[in-house]
């Protein structure tokens, strides 16, 4: 089903929240694996998941006072395309929509940073699976 564009927004702002509560939940699950102080100095490590948790951050308290990226990142750029409609099915044939957020006056592909924060912490993930053997 075709959501007003605007609902889009939505799932990327979700995704990041999502994606940076990984390091409160970890520890919760596997105590044994995961330790809070590590978890937040292995965020503190990579700029992709500073940037996470700084819009995450800003999202859930709109403004934060602790950056860990230098500045609060925030969704800059919208773009959506609706290539055809056809009247008789109500939706649209060809959607595509790309946000980009923007951070210390760079922006960055959404898609591509959720893949990268996504990918660190698939490796973190791995990392102390194969520790526990």
């Amino acid at each position: 089903m075709f959501k007003r564009v605007e609902y889009y927004e939505d799932d990327v702002v979700s995704f990041f929240i999502h994606c940076h509560h990984l390091a409160d939940w970890l520890p919760e699950m596997y105590p044994a694996k995961y330790q809070r102080q590590a978890l937040q100095k292995f965020i503190n490590k990579h700029d992709e998941l500073r940037i996470c948790a700084d819009f995450c951050n800003g999202k859930k308290h709109c403004r934060i006072k602790r950056l860990r990226s230098g500045s609060q990142p925030d969704i800059s750029n919208r773009h959506w395309l609706i290539a055809t409609y056809k009247p008789e099915m109500k939706k649209p044939i060809t959607f595509f929509c790309q946000y980009e957020i923007d951070h210390n006056g760079v922006s960055y592909d959404a898609l591509k940073l959720a893949e990268d924060c996504l990918r660190l912490w698939r490796t973190e993930i791995r990392r102390a699976a194969l520790s526990a053997i």
